[in-house]
């Protein structure tokens, strides 16, 4: 049992998809991403979703991505 129980001690973080795609981004967009969270209260994050998706096929929907970007995603959770 207790190799079980070190096991979950031990494993990563959980990272949802969308916290995964910004992680792959170059570092001046990683960074751009930080800002828009810190500035959340300012960002329609529908309208951002839009203007991505359009520019390049996205591997989550818009609930994701809004519940991440808005600090509410279960991979924010501590």
């Amino acid at each position: 049992m207790l190799d079980i129980l070190k096991k979950h001690l031990e494993e990563t973080v959980f990272q949802c998809i969308v916290a995964t795609w910004i992680n792959e981004l170059e570092e001046e967009e990683k960074q751009a991403f930080a800002l828009l969270k810190q500035n959340q209260e300012r960002i329609v994050f529908a309208d951002l979703y839009k203007e991505l998706s359009n520019n390049q096929e996205l591997p989550f929907k818009i609930t994701a991505f809004r519940s991440h970007m808005k600090g509410y995603c279960s991979c924010q959770k501590n």
